[in-house]
């Protein structure tokens, strides 16, 4: 279902109207053939970054929140339902991207890139706890454009913890590490990489319009395209 909020001028934050809500619904297990996963290692330096601790309302430049009723409080970012903190870039396909990040009940927390120019849908990074059909289950997970790539069913979030999300990409390497362990990884063959650069949203998605999200500790390290 579709959800578009007002657009809040002069608010504090940079609000915009949130994309449709995203439990992962309009998925395929069809995926491109694997390359051999390689071996997590740290990222070479990137030269650019930018923090988010929520210390003050407002957020630094290019950042944008999409969401019914977000707050800054108490050094978090906090929000009932659906919401959406998006970077736009353009940055370049190598990037790191850590938060923190904890709901009162069963939520997804997916980080998705996007073409800067286009918004055509690259990758997904899903951290899911909610139900899943095509999965069976509650499982992390990677999609390339609109297929599953990578699963790990040992690996998913609960309510009332916080959890440290951490995403990295580099060469066509995808990995997703949950409190710093490592889950599922992708070496794309055919890296989607748009010559302009890309965009990255971190969606959350409840299954109640009332449900409490917490966010804090934001980063992003990136290369410009």
């Amino acid at each position: 279902m579709a959800r578009r909020f007002a657009l809040l001028l002069g608010a504090p934050l940079a609000f915009a109207a949130l994309a449709p809500r995203s439990p992962l619904a309009a998925t395929s297990l069809a995926a491109p053939p694997l390359a051999a996963p390689l071996l997590a290692a740290p990222l070479a330096a990137l030269p650019e970054s930018t923090t988010l601790d929520f210390a003050k309302e407002k957020l630094p430049d290019g950042w944008v929140v999409a969401t019914k009723s977000g707050k800054v409080i108490d050094g978090e970012l906090r929000f009932s339902g659906d919401g959406a903190l998006t970077f736009a870039g353009p940055i370049s396909s190598d990037f790191r991207f850590t938060c923190k990040g904890m709901s009162a009940e069963k939520a997804n927390f997916e980080l998705k890139v996007e073409d800067a120019t286009t918004g055509a849908e690259l990758y997904t990074f899903a951290f899911l706890g909610r139900y899943h059909s095509a999965l069976d289950g509650v499982k992390c997970c990677l999609l390339r454009q609109d297929g599953f790539v990578a699963i790990d069913p040992r690996m998913w979030t609960f309510p009332g913890r916080w959890f440290t999300f951490e995403m990295r990409a580099a060469k066509g390497q995808l990995q997703m590490f949950l409190d710093g362990t490592l889950g599922p990884v992708f070496v794309d063959p055919q890296p989607l990489a748009p010559a302009k650069g890309i965009r990255l949203r971190l969606l959350v998605a409840t299954e109640g319009s009332k449900d409490e999200v917490r966010l804090d500790d934001v980063t992003l390290e990136w290369r410009k395209p």
